[in-house]
Formats: C-alpha cells, sequence, structure tokens
C-alpha cells in the first residue's frame, strides 16, 4: 500500500475531530467556507478513504452526522501521511466527480 501525504484541508479536518472530546458533527468540520465545503462531500470523500467514520447518520446528510477518526486517520491526523489501499486511489468511488455541464 502506497503512503502518500492528505491535503491541507483533510489534515485540518482530522486534527479537529482528534482534539475533539466527543464526535463532532459535519457542520463543525467545515473550517473553511469555500465552494468545495459547500455541499458536504468532502467529508464522504473522507470516508471513502477511511481516514474518517460516520458515528451517527448517513451520506445523505453529510453535516448532521457525526464522525470519529479510524486508525489510518489518526496516523494522518499525527503525521500528514497515511497508507491508502491502491484500489481505493484509482477508483472513481474515492473522488467521485461532478457531470460536465454542457
Amino acid at each position: 500500500m502506497p503512503v502518500l501525504p492528505v491535503t491541507h484541508n483533510q489534515w485540518q479536518v482530522l486534527r479537529a475531530v482528534k482534539r475533539s472530546r466527543k464526535p463532532p458533527n459535519g457542520r463543525d468540520l467545515r473550517l473553511s467556507p469555500t465552494r468545495g465545503t459547500k455541499d458536504g462531500s468532502f467529508l464522504t470523500v473522507m470516508v471513502r478513504l477511511g481516514l474518517l467514520v460516520r458515528a451517527t447518520g448517513t451520506e445523505k446528510d453529510p453535516f448532521e452526522a457525526t464522525y470519529a477518526l479510524t486508525e489510518a486517520g489518526k496516523h494522518a491526523a499525527e503525521y500528514g501521511e497515511c497508507e491508502f489501499p491502491s484500489g481505493i486511489l484509482n477508483s472513481q468511488q474515492a473522488n467521485p466527480k461532478p457531470p460536465a455541464k454542457g
């Protein structure tokens, strides 16, 4: 499994979850109000990469769900990198692209 760095935004989210005493909800994890974090898809991607796990809630409403760290997420929060399964990195599932506007 390749060891790859996490993005700066992912690292900030992982650190916020690690510092929290109880599992934070998705709304608290939207640390920067940018276009990329507007719909909560960044949380879904982090769950699919195996960095976070949903403690409560569903994928349909990522801002109301609560999140906890996985073992890979704890390592990435501390060191900024972790081992990703090669199948996840190459799949469309890990990083869904919206359909192109035509």
